[in-house]
């Protein structure tokens, strides 16, 4: 008895498992999932200017992106945007801290100038991205893809001009008789915030193609 017992015990454990793996992959499929995201994510990236720092960047929100060209531009503008505010905030403190010669304080002033307006553009990419991934494509309610081609044309542009706003900066910089450490660890993050900035228009830009397609 305790033997038939025992056997319909095992047969129902494996009933449970069948069912819970066919309607929940549960841990193993939500691995391939993430695998697979973290996949179409390193493949994108080598379509960018910058594949070892694009990966880096995003890898983390592989989860999120789930393989979606959209999500995957969403995330890449909203790592740049904030990396760019840091720096920004970085470059003012720093003009604060260090006793810079007038010649010095009014280059530094234009360079925190860019990068405001850097900041600026890219808070204006993000929110318009945003509003499409968060609320299902929001901007394609109205099934026109005018719309969204409006959008996007607006969205590469203002990305672009933050580029050109963070190599304004850079110019500006190097002009600058700054301590050499001071100014080679601002540096160093302003190239990083160029180099985030060009991977995310590419980005845009390949999420613009798929559309389109």
């Amino acid at each position: 008895m305790a033997r038939k017992v025992s056997i319909f015990a095992l047969i129902f454990l494996i009933i449970v498992l069948q069912l819970c793996s066919y309607f929940n992959p549960c841990s193993a499929s939500n691995g391939y999932n993430h695998r697979k995201s973290k996949e179409f994510i390193k493949k994108s990236c080598r379509a960018t200017s910058y594949p070892k720092l694009c990966l880096k960047s995003l890898a983390r929100r592989a989860s999120k992106i789930k393989g979606n060209p959209e999500l995957l531009a969403s995330a890449a503008l909203s790592t740049t945007f904030f990396a760019t505010q840091s720096t920004s905030r970085l470059l003012k403190d720093t003009s604060r801290i260090h006793s810079l010669k007038p010649n010095e304080v009014a280059a530094m002033v234009d360079c925190i100038a860019d990068l405001s307006d850097s900041v600026q553009k890219l808070q204006m990419s993000t929110k318009v991205m945003d509003e499409g991934t968060k609320n299902n494509d929001v901007v394609r309610a109205d099934g026109s893809d005018d719309v969204v081609r409006v959008q996007i044309n607006d969205i590469q542009m203002w990305v672009n001009m933050a580029l050109e706003e963070e190599e304004t900066c850079m110019i500006a910089l190097a002009n600058m008789n700054v301590k050499g450490r001071v100014k080679k660890g601002i540096r160093k993050r302003i190239v990083k915030v160029a180099h985030l900035t060009s991977i995310a228009l590419d980005l845009v830009k390949n999420f613009a193609l798929a559309h389109n397609k």
